[in-house]
């Protein structure tokens, strides 16, 4: 049996829905999704605790996987209503959903989207950037190493038995987040194999463990986040991000070779939370809206939540209440 997105879509949520009992939403209850990632849940917990504690909504949460399914849960409406920091270079529904502006700190960041308007979205503060990363000991014991063009030169050390002669990348964990990695490789030429291993946790704790014996290893990797600070790593430089208009699942994912996306490293991501804007145009839902259009979490603050919940194992609800405690001086500015 074949499944469009739009079906996969609504099976999946049908599955979580029957177990979850969430119903839609009404003038003070909403349901956002939960991300599949540490940052992007301190983002959506930071929304919530805001909008019930402060705003008197009720928010519900139901766990969905990234990707273009999520949009359209969000853009149908009657189930999921909003979902937090989306990284646009990763997201491929943007593009056709969104018909506005982009603004951080009073100024546009984009304006290119011409979409159907389907989707209503709103900067986090939360400033993204990723690319492929090799610790620093490996670096050291090979000055020549400069960037992303001299890995076939090292594969062998990055080679794995699960990855015979080719060298080995530790991916992005999610199909979901649209990374591409092995297209990405197999368009520069960097003869590695890419290897999902299906959630963020799993991927740190084998790169941590590779740290440890001092073993090379390549690996995909975002800041803002506590491993960034917890581990010297370098950045390969990828080539520097470029559209690729024609590549899309309606074009069969038609590439621009290595002009472009996804041969290319991201762009700097301003993150965002998106709607449906249905639900956030009710007059009752004007305060969320208007809560959403000022929210400004910083990366450092964000930094500091993971830290707490991914190294010392702390509960998110507690971690954000205590962050929202201390920190009144500036979430104060978000609401309406």
């Amino acid at each position: 049996m074949k499944f469009n997105a739009k079906t996969f879509a609504a099976f999946i949520l049908s599955s979580f829905l029957m177990i979850s009992s969430f119903s839609s939403a009404s003038a003070d209850r909403m349901t956002r999704a939960v991300a599949d990632w540490t940052g992007g849940m301190v983002t959506c917990e930071v929304a919530e605790q805001i909008l019930e504690q402060e705003l008197g909504y009720k928010i519900d949460s139901i766990v969905f996987p990234s990707g273009t399914g999520l949009w359209e849960a969000v853009a149908d409406g009657s189930d999921i209503q909003f979902a937090c920091e989306s990284w646009p270079s990763y997201a491929e529904a943007d593009e056709v959903m969104i018909n506005q502006d982009l603004i951080y700190d009073g100024k546009v960041v984009k304006s290119d989207y011409n979409g159907d308007g389907s989707i209503e979205a709103y900067t986090t503060g939360i400033i993204g950037s990723s690319d492929y990363f090799v610790p620093k000991y490996f670096v050291d014991a090979n000055p020549d190493f400069k960037d992303w063009t001299d890995l076939n030169k090292y594969k062998d050390q990055f080679a794995t038995p699960e990855t015979g002669s080719k060298g080995r990348l530790i991916g992005c964990a999610v199909a979901g987040w649209n990374c591409h990695d092995q297209k990405r490789l197999d368009l520069l030429g960097i003869d590695f194999e890419a290897v999902e291993l299906g959630t963020e946790v799993a991927a740190l704790a084998e790169a941590q463990a590779a740290y440890a014996r001092k073993e090379p290893f390549l690996l995909y990797f975002w800041t803002p986040h506590w491993f960034q600070g917890a581990f010297e790593m370098v950045g390969v430089k990828l080539p520097e991000w470029k559209a690729c208009d024609k590549f899309t699942e309606a074009n069969n994912w038609e590439d621009c070779g290595t002009a472009a996306w996804p041969a290319t490293g991201w762009d700097k991501d301003y993150t965002i939370n998106y709607m449906n804007p249905a639900v956030f145009a009710k007059p009752e839902n004007a305060a969320a809206k208007a809560f959403f259009q000022k929210m400004n979490l910083s990366n450092d603050d964000q930094a500091v939540m993971i830290n707490e919940i991914d190294k010392n194992g702390r509960d998110i609800v507690e971690v954000v209440q205590e962050w929202k405690d201390n920190n009144k001086d500036q979430w104060s500015k978000w609401l309406p």
